[in-house]
């Protein structure tokens, strides 16, 4: 009787906890992979950005990312998605990258540099030669904010890294740039998507302090 009882106060922790830890899911779309991207972000001329991924819930982990969403003629917001844990870690290495792209009713799925959907297009920039000699993209003034939003910094891509970059779209690899400057390991996605990267996100937190915290709380 008293193993019995015990079980049935440890399922009910093991409940509590799970659900302290873990907040609901009311409104938050869920993203199973890449196959429904194009239900959840809607538009045209449209570039989504994984800007953060991370795990909530104490057993039972619920996985969540957020993406900043740029619309070429429209506004810019990032959206938080729960999705499967098995999207979740396969994208980690994508952090800074675009995952999604819908450039008229065109979609790509490969991972790209923030912005490869508008590098190239005449719509919204052209091709400058610069003192050096070199060939580099420049968005018109109207859409001048854009680069801040893509998370470049002072980076300018080249003539050289577009053509890198479709060569590798013609067969269907994901590109991070010359040198490997984007994705997790990219000095340009450290430098300016840094929230990802603090201290505070791989600090361990113990059971004890967890335990107690839901005591207090609930008790």
């Amino acid at each position: 009787m008293y193993r019995f009882f015990l079980y049935v106060i440890l399922v009910i922790i093991y409940l509590g906890l799970a659900k302290v830890l873990s907040p609901t899911e009311f409104g938050v779309q869920y993203l199973q992979n890449e196959k429904n991207f194009s239900k959840v972000f809607k538009g045209n001329q449209l570039t989504a950005i994984l800007i953060d991924s991370h795990a909530t819930g104490f057993l039972i982990k619920t996985y969540y990312q957020k993406y900043r969403v740029i619309y070429g003629f429209q506004n810019v917001e990032e959206i938080i998605v729960r999705t499967s844990k098995e999207f979740a870690v396969k994208n980690i290495k994508n952090m800074g990258m675009s995952l999604y792209r819908n450039n008229e009713n065109i979609e790509e799925i490969i991972p790209l540099p923030p912005g490869s959907l508008y590098i190239g297009n005449r719509e919204f920039g052209q091709w400058k030669k610069i003192k050096s000699g070199k060939v580099k993209w420049t968005f018109y003034r109207v859409y001048k904010n854009i680069p801040r939003y893509l998370g470049w910094g002072t980076f300018s891509p080249d003539m050289e890294f577009y053509q890198k970059m479709r060569a590798e779209v013609s067969l269907n690899q994901p590109f991070y740039g010359p040198n490997n400057e984007f994705g997790l390991n990219g000095k340009i996605t450290k430098e300016h998507f840094p929230h990802f990267f603090t201290e505070q996100r791989t600090k361990k937190v113990e059971f004890k302090t967890l335990f107690i915290d839901y005591f207090k709380e609930n008790f």
